[in-house]
């Protein structure tokens, strides 16, 4: 835990968990490492109880000899609770303490009672493996010095020390999730099993071994299943299906770190939506958190960040110009006459006199469709045909005079405005791609 750690930080709460943590390290370590005391007030409780974990924050400064730095901070409730918030936020300002103090590790005050209770409630919420095992006793910068020992020999050792902590009363309110399976849940185990700690401490130790291989075997097919695309992940879905559904999951959770860089907030129900894609047209899409969406584009996955599309209009003079449309080089003018026997490959040519000007470069709008042979079709069709990927298409520039959609550089173009033998101006286009 404390291997070249030479500066920690103790998460200190008032309570006796932290006040045994503080003292034992403090203790053992107090001639080889320096400790800074953290107190995070947020604010959720009573003013009064919050001032005397404060105060006692700032006794076991001046009783160590400590910096203490206390902090208040403001909750805003999520979908995943309050405590969840709570807690998020705390871990946020322990780390940016860390930062500016320079320190090697945050010590927490999590004891066997703790993993237990963690255990029950991500098995309740239906975690995977990783759930079940998620506090560990070390996991830097986090380190879990208390994590084998029972509340009840934490309590009995800091009253025989006699040192001072505070009782948090919320601690017995039912309405919290933990509270209930902490008071009524595990005595209820308990009496099924009284080795019921020692038995979730080995099931977490076997579940954390199989993880560890089934980890190392994912992170070699993530390499061979996936690329990586500026800020998003494509998933191969024909090879990845090849594997068994638990690599699969942990090549889908690997995906999201690669562009999150954790998993904070994900769950199971998350990993099944990207996989369940697999059964889904191309083009379905599902939000994720951290503003995350998930899409398939034909045998692919793609799990990228959100990005709001930007509307674009660009007037187009239909008498010379050249515009920058994606990756092609567009350039437009009249003449009077054109050789069609001499027309190049990326070369479309209209009758100017049966376009409507003026003449734009736009983006897509709801309801867009492009005149065919066989008559109107509808612009997300025409996209799906060309296997055009539905992350571009919003972005994509079209050629338009005011009846509608001429020309799609490199993709198609509306079957209207062709050249015969009355015409008079031909409006020509070349574009040329670049990249």
């Amino acid at each position: 835990m404390l291997e070249k750690a030479r500066r920690v930080i103790v998460a200190f709460s008032g309570g006796a968990d932290s006040v045994c943590l503080l003292h034992s390290l403090y203790s053992l370590y107090k001639n080889r490492i320096q400790f800074f005391i953290m107190y995070v007030n947020h604010g959720l409780r009573d003013e009064k109880a919050l001032r005397e974990e404060e105060n006692l924050a700032k006794y076991y400064a001046v009783k160590y000899g400590l910096q203490c730095k206390i902090v208040r901070i403001q909750v805003k409730k999520e979908q995943a609770g309050i405590e969840a918030a709570a807690r998020d936020a705390r871990y946020e300002v322990l780390q940016q303490y860390m930062a500016s103090s320079r320190a090697d590790r945050i010590a927490l005050g999590h004891n066997s009672d703790d993993v237990v209770e963690t255990f029950i409630m991500n098995m309740i919420r239906g975690s995977g493996a990783a759930g079940l095992g998620a506090l560990s006793p070390v996991r830097i910068p986090f380190i879990r010095p208390l994590y084998g020992l029972r509340k009840a020999e934490i309590r009995k050792f800091v009253r025989a020390q006699k040192l001072p902590f505070s009782e948090d009363e919320t601690n017995q309110q039912l309405e919290f999730r933990r509270n209930l399976v902490r008071h009524k849940v595990i005595p209820e185990l308990v009496k099924i099993n009284p080795e019921l700690h020692a038995a979730v401490h080995r099931s977490i130790e076997l579940i954390r071994m199989d993880d560890a291989c089934l980890d190392d075997h994912a992170e070699s097919t993530y390499r061979e299943t996936t690329r990586k695309q500026n800020d998003r992940v494509v998933l191969d879905m024909k090879k990845l299906l090849s594997y068994n559904p638990a690599v699969i999951g942990r090549v889908v959770r690997r995906a999201i770190k690669e562009i999150c860089g954790g998993l904070e907030g994900f769950e199971s129900k998350h990993i099944a939506g990207i996989t369940g894609l697999k059964d889904k047209p191309s083009g379905k899409q599902i939000d994720l958190p951290k503003q995350l969406i998930a899409q398939r584009q034909f045998d692919e996955i793609v799990i990228t960040r959100k990005q709001r599309s930007k509307k674009r209009r660009i007037t187009v003079d239909p008498r010379n110009d050249e515009v920058m449309v994606d990756s092609y080089i567009v350039r437009i003018h009249t003449e009077s006459s054109f050789d069609l026997n001499g027309r190049k490959k990326e070369c479309e040519v209209f009758d100017l006199d049966a376009l409507v000007l003026p003449l734009v470069f736009r983006t897509r709008y709801r309801g867009d469709n492009l005149i065919t042979r066989a008559g109107k079709k509808m612009l997300k069709k025409i996209y799906s045909e060309h296997k055009i990927p539905p992350q571009q298409r919003a972005d994509l520039l079209m050629l338009c005079d005011q009846k509608g959609i001429l020309l799609i550089p490199g993709v198609v173009r509306a079957f209207r405005g062709f050249v015969e033998s009355k015409t008079k101006k031909f409006l020509v286009v070349d574009y040329e791609h670049i990249a």
